[in-house]
């Protein structure tokens, strides 16, 4: 038995036979939070000024393994919070508003983007606009109040935001926009989109080598210049050439439920009809249960923008005949770099035009078809 001393000044005690626990007590302690490091500290302090004898070791083997489980269950349960609320206090907070979360593609951009700026320590508020463009001004400025850096937006009107994204300007916060340009594209720092004209071109292409006419219904969303764009890209591409006609059209708003009675609608005035273009796979999905409420599944050729997995599901059933994929991935990585750029003092680009690339029964099993690309 002896009693370890401590040298003065250095906080150290003379290595003796049992001090290679009081080693390894005092380096663990490196790596836990300070409540756990305090204890291990004290602990050590404890058996460096006690006598060692039979049953001062016998506690020691009794509190010794208590002690490091709470190490272990401090760096499973309380290290994770702390590196939540550290990652609050330091990183930078940015807002995003979308059209709508109810379509799948933006609640993987949302993620995606999420993803990108939290590797960075940064914090990402989203909001829903729900298709109202009043209720998404009023969210720009919300998440403004709320101390956003930047704002992300997937508009709902390209002309009536025009509202929130001054605000923003005036505020001397940027704006992003992605996957839908704005009108006034001076308000916005930078717009990350797909090729949506060159998507309706795809689309067009395709119809013309596999059927020598059609008559064709259009599914738009006329106030989202992304969805203009895919339709002009396709009905561009088909002018000069009468034998594909283009025999009614309405107005889905990217909604399968609205697309539905719409195309329920279009079906009674145009029996003739025997290809659909939609803006995107949502449209086509509201079209397709309209055709087959008529009973008229397999008769009518469908096209689409998006490439969700559902619709490369159903491209590969052959229920549907191609949609236009866009990489949602690629969208939100452009969209947080350039918002890195921004911040760095680095000038964006003022457009980032993203590829687009037509699924089809030829290719569809290059893609994931359980996911987006």
């Amino acid at each position: 038995m002896y009693r370890t001393g401590i040298y003065k000044g250095t906080g150290l005690c003379p290595l003796r036979e049992y001090d290679k626990c009081h080693i390894f007590l005092w380096s663990y302690s490196t790596v836990t939070s300070d409540f756990v490091t305090g204890i291990i500290k004290y602990w050590y302090l404890w058996i460096a000024m006690t006598e060692l004898t039979q049953k001062t070791i016998r506690w020691i083997t009794i509190i010794l393994p208590l002690l490091l489980l709470l190490a272990a269950a401090d760096s499973l349960l309380i290290e994770p919070d702390d590196i939540s609320r550290s990652q609050t206090e330091r990183g930078h907070v940015f807002g995003a508003t979308y059209m709508t979360m109810n379509n799948p593609y933006y609640k993987v951009v949302d993620s995606q983007l999420r993803a990108r700026l939290e590797q960075n320590g940064d914090i990402l508020i989203t909001r829903d606009a729900a298709m109202n463009q009043q209720r998404q001004n009023e969210e720009i400025k919300e998440l403004i109040d709320s101390g956003a850096e930047a704002i992300f937006i997937a508009c709902v009107d390209w002309d009536d935001v025009e509202e929130g994204i001054r605000f923003a300007r005036d505020a001397g916060v940027p704006v992003i926009a992605i996957d839908t340009e704005v009108k006034n594209e001076d308000l916005v720092t930078c717009s990350v989109v797909s090729d949506n004209y060159e998507a309706g071109v795809l689309c067009a292409k395709h119809l013309m080598s596999n059927r020598t006419e059609a008559d064709i219904i259009l599914l738009e969303h006329i106030t989202a210049i992304s969805g203009r764009q895919r339709i002009k890209g396709f009905t561009d591409t088909l002018a000069g050439h009468p034998e594909y006609r283009i025999v009614g059209s309405g107005e889905s708003d990217g909604q399968i439920e609205n697309a539905m009675p719409v195309m329920e609608k279009l079906l009674k005035e145009h029996p003739e009809a025997n290809v659909v273009m939609a803006l995107n796979d949502p449209s086509a999905f509201g079209a397709m249960a309209a055709i087959e409420g008529a009973g008229l599944s397999g008769s009518i050729l469908i096209y689409s923008v998006d490439g969700s997995p559902e619709a490369k599901a159903m491209v590969s059933e052959h229920m549907m005949t191609a949609t236009c994929a866009q990489f949602p991935s690629l969208i939100a990585l452009e969209a947080a770099k350039a918002l890195y750029e921004i911040r760095s003092g680095i000038e964006a680009e003022k457009k980032i035009t993203t590829p687009v690339e037509l699924v089809t029964e030829r290719n569809v099993y290059r893609f994931d078809l359980s996911g987006w690309q």
